[in-house]
């Protein structure tokens, strides 16, 4: 991208003074409080009325909205002067996992925030996303301790359920509603913006483009009999490697069909369930396993229906007594919004004007917010701190859980001053 930001030397002045008033004890503190608020998806509550104190303190003012009982957005808004465009910051309140769940363990899958080297914050949410929400906060105080009054709003929205998970089979209830339900109800009920900001953990790339997802259940039927009289040829779960080499089959000619700007939409085969553990002197009366198929933003997630479909007649042609039924129970179509947007430009150039370099650009794998506020008419990207492991590499650490690099969280929080700056600009009295 080569679009180039002319510098109002009065816009830079104020940028300067507003930086610095950034207070970067405050930020690290901040975050650590809201990784102390416990926040599973469908018990975002308490973390939303904590956060609601947060934003008042800010001089922001705060509604609630009840996404369902005892689930909450917080909005927060600081007005403007007016004349100026109203930018949003969205970030949800809920966090991936408990850390109870199997495979987790360590300080990063903790509700118990913890410096390591002074250079680290772990703790469940610190990278996904809640330094992030400590970030716009701290943003939003820097440019009103700076003195600064701006023609256009500002908003902060903590939203619940955005974490990619979905009811199915047994796992019902609030806490499996995810992917977006709190962003939905948001849209819907007022909180619109000329454009927006997600902070989710980019490690400071801009993310315009993400992919959308279908998770998809196959299942085989079988036989339920006593182990005394079971016949193995009729047995669900022994039918289904057959299945699984026939998707392994499929998955690479799916990603080389489907590429969005060079990046190949992942398929994860996720789960298999069959039979009763607790009672295994019966056979399976069925066999089911799970995928989840990343999908390119243009593509109708019809098509992956009717590829599963296809892919299950070729493996019933091998083996004709089968049964077979493929379902969707998630369907998230992805986003993509074009380079040339204004809430693309300007974080470009706000990226470029506070670090001193040019952004990179990324296609996301992942779901996030921006699918759903894109579709209600919010511009939206996706830039935030994060990424970055103590242990190197990037993406998120298996064995210590999350946690968030500070030095990149300071960064991110002063390009969302010059953000607040650069598009809601300086009303009378700046």
């Amino acid at each position: 991208m080569s679009v180039r930001a002319v510098r109002s030397p009065v816009r830079s002045g104020l940028l300067e003074k507003a930086l610095g008033c950034l207070d970067a004890e405050r930020l690290v503190g901040l975050t650590m409080e809201l990784v102390n608020v416990p926040s599973q998806t469908g018990e975002e509550k308490a973390m939303a009325l904590h956060f609601r104190e947060v934003l008042a303190s800010a001089g922001m003012r705060t509604i609630l909205q009840e996404v369902s009982p005892g689930r909450l957005n917080v909005l927060g808004a600081l007005e403007g002067t007016g004349g100026g465009r109203r930018l949003m910051f969205n970030g949800h309140l809920d966090v991936s996992l408990k850390g109870t769940e199997q495979g987790t363990g360590g300080i990063g899958y903790r509700a118990e925030a913890r410096l390591v080297e002074d250079e680290w914050i772990y703790g469940m949410g610190a990278f996904n996303m809640k330094g992030a929400l400590a970030a716009y906060v701290v943003a939003v105080e820097a440019v009103q301790k700076a003195g600064i009054r701006l023609a256009g709003d500002v908003l902060i929205a903590g939203v619940a359920g955005e974490i990619e998970k979905a009811p199915v089979e047994q796992y019902q209830g609030d806490g499996y509603q995810g992917y977006g339900v709190g962003s939905k109800y948001l849209v819907t009920h007022g909180g619109l913006a000329d454009m927006c900001v997600l902070g989710e953990p980019t490690q400071l790339r801009i993310v315009r483009c993400h992919m959308g997802t279908v998770w998809a259940r196959i299942q085989i039927e079988g036989q339920l009999v006593h182990t005394a009289w079971s016949d193995r040829e009729k047995n669900a779960i022994e039918k289904m490697p057959m299945v699984i080499e026939a998707l392994k089959g499929w998955i690479p000619d799916y990603q080389r069909r489907h590429r969005v700007e060079g990046v190949a939409p992942k398929v994860n085969i996720a789960a298999i369930e069959g039979g009763w553990p607790w009672r295994a002197s019966r056979t399976p009366a069925a066999c089911s396993v799970f995928l989840d198929v990343r999908t390119p933003p243009d593509l109708p997630q019809l098509t992956v229906l009717d590829e599963l479909r296809g892919v299950m007649a070729e493996v019933e042609e091998r083996s004709p007594d089968l049964r077979w039924r493929v379902d969707l129970y998630v369907t998230g179509p992805g986003t993509s919004i074009p380079a040339d947007a204004p809430v693309v430009r300007s974080l470009v150039e706000a990226h470029r004007e506070t670090l001193g370099v040019e952004p990179e650009f990324e296609v996301g794998n992942w779901y996030s917010d921006a699918a759903h506020l894109n579709r209600y008419g919010v511009p939206s990207v996706n830039y935030g701190p994060g990424g970055r492991i103590r242990t190197g590499g990037s993406g998120w650490s298996p064995a210590e859980g999350e946690h968030q690099y500070i030095g990149d969280l300071i960064d991110c929080a002063k390009v969302y001053v010059d953000m607040i700056l650069r598009t809601c600009g300086a009303g009378d009295g700046a």
